[in-house]
């Protein structure tokens, strides 16, 4: 077992249902850990609590963890072991930045984790200080402290503890699906998609025809939608992003110069950022990448506005407006019509006053396919 997520809670269900109707004698998970999703943790204990076939959970290999919401599966299991070298503990609830919760949550999980110490004969008091007091367990202490059932090097051992030892085994692993599934299922992954495929999109519709922004746009947008099914989303959050990005682009496409909606954009583009995820479930982005992504789209749209407002104020460089005032020559007489030239391109013009071939006439204006010119004198 990975971070604790939604695709693994699907995962361990597949494996539990497998294990009934194959009728095995017990499931043994190899654990390890970082913790995860409080709301996952809580529905992989529920399946192991009701699972008719005994459940065992073994962190494994040497170096692994059960931290935060793994304590809790270790705790549930009917038989728990651990690998040398191996620690449990540190539940104490926390955001994703590791930032504290309120009292009335941990009141509740230490509970939770006392129950479950209580229900599988396991020591409730050291169960309780990993939830209250960050307490973390080396395996040598968990099994003195009576967390665990034993510590062992292999998996071999602990089936022969278990007495299943010559016993026929299937290792299930997770599917190709759910492994990338389980990347996906990734707070700030499913942020940064989400932003990057709106900015995809931004660019196709203002350069239409460019279809990679566009195509690539969409992918990252759908993956990133998947991820925040999946988790704890805050959706007022995900419409403040939208209307962030309406805003800059309605700046830069619709109304340029304002400045308002490109300002608005990003208060709004920082508040959904700050708000995406529900803060029951235990996630937040890390303010530092907020700001990163929230500055680099700021910077890049405001940049944009810059070049558009340049772009809009500049003098017409092409048409008829571009070249009254410029200078030409008559390639025949003028008397009053002829052909005269401008920067190398030839027209059909009328002048004023006689003009004689070779001399030099200004553009006053336009009529039809037709120049007004008047001769030029020195």
């Amino acid at each position: 077992m990975g971070v604790i997520t939604p695709v693994l809670e699907d995962f361990v269900e597949r494996v539990l249902d497998r294990a009934l109707s194959e009728k095995a004698q017990a499931v043994l998970f190899l654990l390890d850990t970082p913790g995860g999703l409080e709301e996952s943790m809580r529905n992989i204990v529920r399946k192991i609590l009701q699972s008719s076939v005994p459940v065992v959970v073994y962190v494994h290999p040497q170096g692994a963890r059960a931290a935060s919401a793994g304590s809790f599966i270790v705790l549930a299991a009917h038989r728990a072991f651990m690998s040398p070298n191996t620690t449990i503990g540190a539940a104490h609830p926390v955001t994703i930045e590791g930032e504290k919760v309120s009292e009335k949550i941990v009141n509740d999980m230490a509970s939770f984790a006392r129950s479950l110490a209580e229900s599988r004969n396991r020591n409730p008091e050291i169960a309780e200080k990993m939830v209250r007091e960050s307490l973390s367990l080396t395996e040598r202490e968990a099994y003195a402290q009576q967390v665990i059932d034993g510590v062992f090097m292999s998996v071999e051992e602990v089936l022969e503890a278990l007495h299943m030892r010559g016993i026929p085994v299937f290792w299930v692993e997770m599917s190709g699906k759910e492994k990338f599934l389980q990347f996906l299922v990734n707070p700030n992954l499913a942020y940064i998609f989400l932003v990057l495929g709106i900015l995809g999109l931004i660019f196709e519709l203002s350069n239409p025809g460019a279809v990679v922004p566009g195509v690539f746009g969409s992918i990252l947008l759908l993956l990133s939608l998947y991820a925040f099914s999946l988790l704890p989303t805050n959706w007022s959050g995900i419409i403040l992003l939208l209307l962030g990005f309406l805003f800059f682009a309605l700046d830069l496409f619709v109304t340029p110069g304002i400045g308002v909606l490109t300002a608005g954009g990003i208060v709004s583009l920082l508040l959904g950022s700050l708000m995406v995820f529900s803060p029951q479930g235990g996630i937040r982005i890390p303010l530092g990448l907020i700001f990163a992504v929230t500055g680099s789209v700021a910077v890049f749209f405001v940049f944009a506005l810059f070049m558009a407002l340049r772009a809009h104020r500049q003098r017409v460089t092409t048409g008829v407006e571009s070249i009254i005032g410029k200078m030409g020559v008559a390639r025949e007489d003028l008397a009053p019509e002829g052909f005269i030239v401008v920067d190398g391109e030839l027209w059909w013009a009328r002048a004023k006053t006689p003009v004689r071939k070779g001399e030099r006439v200004v553009i006053l204006g336009k009529e039809g396919a037709m120049l007004l010119v008047e001769k030029r004198e020195g």
